[in-house]
């Protein structure tokens, strides 16, 4: 009997520890799944982009709100404007440019430069006039950057908290854009495109082909908004184009979808 029972101790304390074991690798899986769904979108993008192997020509962020006719007048326009020139830290070089129009129809304003860490900026706030049809307020930040390793997260966040400040809720559209020396085939492409969809997370929506493009639209659970298109889910889009004259096949990949002309 005495025996029995420590075997039954021993079997006991075995299940315990398979049971603690199994637990823990639930734990550490899903702990690393909620800690990529909550990474943010354009560290998603540049996961992406880098899985492609496309060289870094260009990345950019645009970043969006309508407000309503509560502060959009001039004054409070440039206010704002030149509130959000210092919360971004734009520096006045030769690259700065501030431009104003005021009249009965539009007013708006303009600020063109370059960040302190080199990022390029350009922001724009307009409402209509007096003699405006509309009174509405819309608010707008693009930013870019040619660096290859850059790190636009805090910029996006630090931008957004500036548009909350003044209640406005930021739109976020993000695009990286890149190059293959030559033209690549079929089987490049498709190989590009799998790993796209694995370091995003994504399933592909949509796409069309031809001889010289594709243009995929997608849905990943590990970015946080997206748009609806015919009753489905998007917010990832790609597309690589081969451009004979420079012999250089481009890509495009953003969120939720491709705005810039491709």
């Amino acid at each position: 009997m005495v025996k029995r029972g420590i075997y039954v101790k021993k079997a006991i304390a075995k299940n315990i520890y398979f049971l603690i074991l199994i637990m823990t690798i639930l734990f550490t899986i899903v702990y690393i799944k909620f800690y990529h769904i909550e990474g943010s979108t354009f560290s998603i993008l540049k996961e992406a982009f880098n899985s492609s192997g496309a060289e870094h020509l260009n990345s950019e962020v645009y970043i969006w709100s309508r407000g309503g006719s509560w502060f959009g007048d001039f004054s409070s326009l440039k206010k704002m404007a030149e509130e959000f020139e210092t919360d971004f830290g734009i520096i006045q070089n030769d690259l700065y440019s501030k431009n104003y129009i005021n009249n009965n129809f539009v007013s708006k304003i303009e600020i063109i430069g370059v960040t302190w860490d080199g990022n390029k900026i350009n922001i724009t706030a307009q409402t209509g006039g007096e003699n405006s049809g509309s009174k509405e307020t819309y608010v707008s930040v693009c930013v870019s950057t040619d660096f290859e390793n850059c790190e636009l997260e805090g910029v996006i966040e630090n931008i957004k908290d500036s548009f909350r400040k003044y209640n406005l809720e930021p739109v976020v559209s993000t695009c990286i854009t890149g190059y293959f020396d030559g033209k690549l085939d079929y089987k490049a492409l498709n190989a590009i495109s799998k790993n796209i969809f694995k370091d995003s997370n994504a399933s592909k929506v949509n796409g069309i082909a031809d001889r010289n493009l594709i243009s995929v639209s997608a849905y990943s659970p590990a970015i946080g908004d997206s748009i609806n298109v015919d009753g489905k889910k998007i917010n990832l889009n790609f597309a690589i184009r081969y451009n004979s004259y420079e012999d250089k096949t481009y890509i495009w990949l953003a969120s939720p979808v491709i705005t810039v002309e491709y």
